[in-house]
């Protein structure tokens, strides 16, 4: 009997011998997420909000803010395509960034604040996301939207829609979209007076004229003598 219970107790050993691999390190499916690392199936987005001064609203890339605006962007990973995480760390507050920046005629001064989100949970697997986020002062024009007042605060790249696909390059991983530029609130900027394209047009016209009396000019006295 003794002796049964020997041979039953070695068996019950070798089986958990045996089974702890399986156990400590579960199989992983190609192409799936690694445990404790980011999964690169997940959603990531650029995500836009606006403080009220105590809390982050969600709103849109086309609203047009206001002068005195506090709006931030965040890029995080989001599971359900919504986007569910504001800029962390603390608020800013309009005052301490573009309080000594006096607005310029028919403008309006903005805090661009931008949140690369966090390494381990919002980046793609192998990209590492800038250590600080961006936080800046812009004076832009009155009727900018909040995807062109971007442009003025940093280098981004936007689909269709003008939903930043990458920030200062960052996800590397999203390619495509178009370069956004902040030409619409440049060409407000220039405000009064006449285009730049015509006073070139019409010095140019007036250097032709000038030129064409003095060949008529030389011709007439070439006649007369």
């Amino acid at each position: 009997m003794l002796r049964a219970f020997r041979v039953a107790g070695f068996a019950i050993a070798a089986t958990l011998l045996m089974s702890a691999p399986a156990l400590a390190d579960p199989s992983i499916a190609p192409g799936g997420p690694v445990p404790g690392a980011p999964d690169p199936n997940v959603p990531r987005l650029w995500s836009l909000w606006e403080s009220d001064g105590t809390a982050w609203l969600a709103t849109a890339v086309t609203d047009v803010p206001d002068d005195g605006s506090v709006i931030g962007w965040r890029f995080s990973a989001s599971p359900d395509g919504t986007a569910t995480e504001p800029p962390g760390g603390e608020m800013p507050a309009f005052e301490a960034v573009c309080g000594k920046d006096p607005a310029a005629s028919g403008h309006k001064r903005v805090v661009i604040a931008v949140d690369f989100g966090d390494a381990d949970s919002d980046a793609y697997p192998g990209e590492q996301p800038p250590s600080a986020a961006l936080l800046k002062c812009v004076n832009g024009a009155e009727s900018a939207t909040a995807t062109q007042l971007l442009a003025l605060a940093a280098k981004a790249r936007v689909d269709d829609k003008g939903v930043p696909l990458a920030i200062n390059d960052y996800p590397s991983k999203e390619k495509g979209g178009t370069p956004l530029a902040d030409a619409p609130a440049q060409q407000e900027a220039a405000g009064g007076g006449l285009p730049m394209g015509w006073i070139l047009g019409g010095a140019g016209a007036v250097v032709l004229l000038a030129g064409g009396a003095f060949v008529a000019t030389r011709r007439r006295t070439k006649v007369s003598s």
